[in-house]
């Protein structure tokens, strides 16, 4: 009987449990928490955004992006759709590709799939961390956080990122891989808000608009979107800011210059927005942030003007041409310098981890370890919001299981 320990009962760690179970093959579930797929919980603002129906290696990122070729080839869109429609899951999609349970809850797949397990043979058990891992010539020995050892046939590293630590994440995920010899790049939070230092920012809290946003790296743009911007305390979130996010910190990480570059105006041209204001401007009597109350929320007159260096208490028949010219510029090409990355607390997701080169894309094995194997996002591969990340997910965990099930 070969004994299989999989690590971790996340996304790929379940994943890789159903398919290695099978006539011959023991397979173990070990979970530190008290509950498997307690991030995969929170995911889609808990309704758990399995995948996209776009899939596309140019929505993943890290050194080596185009490895998610070589791994949807083998478990891609369409092999992920069957198997959770075979497990009583069918996938409903929703705006920009979004892939969600009919149910649209993510306690149903986390049972759903906890059941599949379970109903396959595979034994879960919680509270249960792995603190080391020997491969040796007689198996590969586990040594528990109780001290107790145990001796397996192959062992699947699914332990996750440290993104989101709250739900039980932590950087010593990479303690395992690195000691058996894994190269592991510098993890930084991805898919998450932006901290922007500038104060007079800050008092945009809570409102939330439709813009173009950039993230422009060393004058080139290094990440785009369009939609829903929300304002907050310290900077900007919503879809949008979280779209280019990864971008933004990737460049501060590595003392590269950065703007972040919105537009709140992107379906009108520059000329049509000067034509507007003359227009709104035509009653000289009215302060410039009365004038804008019409197409602008409450407060962002005032602090669009604040960043114009303009006094939004004026009358509009006292703004010169000029400083019209720069509160247009503000409104279609707001620069902003982002700050230091927010902490992994606030991430989705983070990006660095283990290098994919050294492991077997075909199988998910360990090029440096045999008989270990490695899946998920404790990889160097992280995708962009909406589902892409679970995605990689489910595909390497499956990719592994099948290789163990051989």
């Amino acid at each position: 009987m070969k004994e299989v320990a999989i690590i971790g009962g996340g996304a790929s760690g379940l994943m890789a449990a159903c398919f290695a179970a099978g006539k011959g093959t023991r397979v173990t579930v070990f979970e530190k928490q008290k509950k498997t797929g307690r991030k995969l919980l929170a995911t889609g603002n808990g309704r758990c955004n399995i995948t996209n129906s776009s899939i596309d290696p140019d929505r993943y990122h890290g050194r080596n992006p185009r490895f998610v070729q070589n791994i949807f080839s083998r478990f891609g869109l369409d092999d992920t759709i069957a198997f959770f429609e075979s497990i009583g899951i069918p996938l409903i999609e929703e705006s920009a590709g979004k892939m969600f349970p009919a149910s649209r809850q993510a306690s149903s797949v986390q049972q759903v799939l906890e059941y599949e397990a379970l109903k396959r043979g595979v034994d879960i058990q919680l509270h249960r961390k792995i603190d080391r891992i020997i491969p040796g010539e007689k198996g590969i020995r586990l040594i528990t956080a109780g001290r107790e050892e145990l001796v397996v046939n192959a062992a699947v590293l699914a332990m996750g990122s440290c993104a989101s630590p709250q739900l039980g994440a932590a950087k010593d995920v990479y303690d395992i891989p690195r000691a058996l010899g894994h190269t592991v790049h510098e993890p930084f939070p991805s898919i998450v808000p932006l901290d922007i230092p500038l104060r007079t920012l800050h008092r945009l809290e809570g409102i939330k608009w439709d813009c173009r946003i950039q993230a422009r790296v060393d004058r080139v743009t290094g990440a785009e979107s369009l939609g829903e911007l929300l304002f907050t305390k310290y900077g900007i979130s919503g879809p949008a800011a979280l779209d280019v996010s990864r971008a933004a910190n990737s460049a501060v990480c590595a003392g590269k210059r950065c703007e972040i570059i919105i537009d709140l105006f992107p379906e009108r041209k520059e000329e049509e927005l000067r034509e507007l204001m003359e227009s709104l401007f035509s009653d000289g009597t009215k302060t410039l942030a009365f004038a804008l109350r019409g197409i602008l929320k409450e407060r962002m007159p005032e602090v669009l003007a604040a960043i114009a260096g303009i006094d939004p208490f004026r009358k509009t028949a006292t703004i010169s041409k000029e400083e019209r010219q720069k509160f247009v510029a503000v409104m279609k090409h707001m620069v902003l310098e982002p700050g230091k990355p927010r902490s992994f607390n606030d991430a989705v997701v983070a990006a660095g981890g283990v290098e994919v080169s050294e492991v077997n894309p075909a199988t998910m094995e360990s090029r440096l370890a045999e008989g270990m194997y490695l899946t998920g996002e404790l990889l160097d591969i992280d995708g962009d919001s909406g589902g892409f990340n679970l995605q990689f997910a489910w595909s390497t965990g499956a990719i592994a299981g099948m290789a163990l099930s051989r």
